[in-house]
């Protein structure tokens, strides 16, 4: 068609498509002055039938899909919460949830205003964020306002911060109540565990280690199968005489070694435990190995340690090892000697009176409770001398052992006893003590 034809018919188009956006612009601002109108009135008949006349003209000025929204944004501006709710329910999906998240905001902000409301205000609150696919920031939000009110809020806002599933939020308020020390701390601790990942129970297990509480710590570490954490727990206890509980940790730290096929790593427990002569230990860890005849060879080193000679030759002959199964018959008379001494040690352990024991906070060492002490004075004031006696035996008996892995093996296994390393030379088991020279709190058996 020729442009002189054309022309007149976009122009005629034109200025139709004009004409519908001015009549449609008329309906809107029309519309709109209605609707500030309805809320001017005092009549709620009046209200609603000017409200759906607004609606009418949106709709008519090609605002269908807008209408509610701007409808509910000027019930939000008058704060009421429930029409405007109602509204933004009736939009299309972006725009309901930005209306429901900002009735939502509204609703946290007067619960912070009106504390007699403020549970019912939030619950509402989060309800309407929930709807709108907002929880996590609006919980988060509300969390923030309750840690600003301080340290009694703290449980609120935990509780939102969790509802938000924003651990780092709750894990500042587990680091501001260990940073205050005391029971606080504590409640840190607890924090710590319920947000349950390996860094919060790592950093709890820690904290209750540094503060010599090992055995909290080993609780954590255990939640969180933390190795490097049982590793120390575990050395700790050695160290403290809780040989039992020591060697469980081991074995579990094993058990999670081997889960991930480290054998490697295995291998260096067992050895560690074999340089620190603690054979029953070995012998487990490498029976988790898989490796049988080094279970076996440390066994039978075990089993010597507790006197249990019979088995400990069995098993060393098993283990290929004949020439300390004769050394063990060649000193026969000496280790009998020596269970006869053990038999009068452990009557003495078995006949000490229950004392209670508590952390030294210093050393992270166990000791007698201070009300108890004089109970440990005076039962072992009556034995003292009894004690020496056995002990000097231990040294007689002990040094003329020619073997020296059986003699080796014999002093490590007495050292256990308080009394042997101070009555006796712990390197070579002669005497620096006796009767006359010996105090109380020298013959302690445990």
């Amino acid at each position: 068609m020729n442009n002189q034809y054309l022309r007149p018919i976009v122009c005629a188009m034109l200025m139709a498509v004009s004409s519908i956006l001015v009549a449609q612009n008329k309906d809107i601002d029309k519309g709109n002055e209605i609707l500030s109108k309805a809320f001017q009135q005092t009549d709620m008949v009046k209200k609603n039938e000017m409200i759906q006349k607004a609606a009418e003209l949106f709709t008519k000025g090609g605002l269908k899909r807008e209408q509610n929204l701007i409808i509910g944004d000027k019930f939000l501006e008058v704060n009421d919460l429930v029409q405007a709710t109602n509204y933004y329910n009736r939009c299309d999906k972006p725009e309901k949830a930005d209306g429901l998240n900002r009735v939502a905001n509204v609703y946290v902000e007067q619960a912070f205003g009106d504390e007699k409301n403020e549970a019912k205000l939030l619950n509402s609150a989060v309800k309407l964020y929930t709807k709108a696919g907002t929880l996590d920031e609006g919980a988060k939000a509300i969390g923030d306002k309750f840690f600003d009110r301080g340290e009694k809020f703290y449980p609120k806002a935990l509780d939102y911060y969790f509802m938000a599933k924003d651990s780092s939020a709750a894990e500042r308020v587990a680091d501001t109540y260990i940073a205050q020390g005391g029971d606080d701390a504590l409640k840190g601790v607890d924090v710590m565990k319920r947000i349950g990942s390996y860094a919060s129970l790592k950093k709890a297990g820690d904290y209750l280690f540094k503060t010599n509480q090992f055995d909290r710590a080993y609780d954590c570490y255990t939640t969180g199968n933390i190795s490097e954490g049982l590793r120390k727990t575990a050395d700790k206890y050695n160290t403290m005489g809780k040989q039992e509980e020591a060697a469980n940790i081991y074995v579990k730290i094993a058990e999670n070694y081997m889960k991930t096929a480290n054998t490697e790593a295995v291998e260096k427990l067992g050895k560690e435990n074999v340089e620190a002569m603690n054979f029953s230990l070995a012998s487990r860890i490498y029976d988790k190995a898989g490796n049988l005849a080094l279970s076996n060879k440390y066994l039978a080193y075990h089993k010597f340690m507790e006197l249990e000679l019979d088995e400990a030759k069995e098993l060393m002959r098993k283990s290929g090892e004949d020439g300390l199964a004769k050394a063990v018959d060649a000193n026969m008379k000496y280790l009998d000697n020596i269970r006869y001494t053990v038999m009068n040690l452990n009557d003495y352990i078995q006949n000490q009176p229950y004392v209670g024991t508590e952390v030294d906070k210093e050393t992270g060492m166990l000791k007698p409770l201070k009300t108890d002490e004089m109970i440990l004075v005076d039962y072992y004031k009556g034995i003292k001398d009894a004690i020496v006696e056995n002990v000097l035996s231990l040294s007689k008996n002990i040094i003329p052992i020619s073997d020296p892995t059986l003699k080796k093996m014999l002093m490590k296994r007495f050292l256990r006893y308080p009394a042997v390393g101070k009555v006796l030379n712990p390197t070579t088991f002669a005497p620096v003590l006796n009767k006359n020279t010996a105090q109380v709190k020298d013959v302690y058996l445990k």
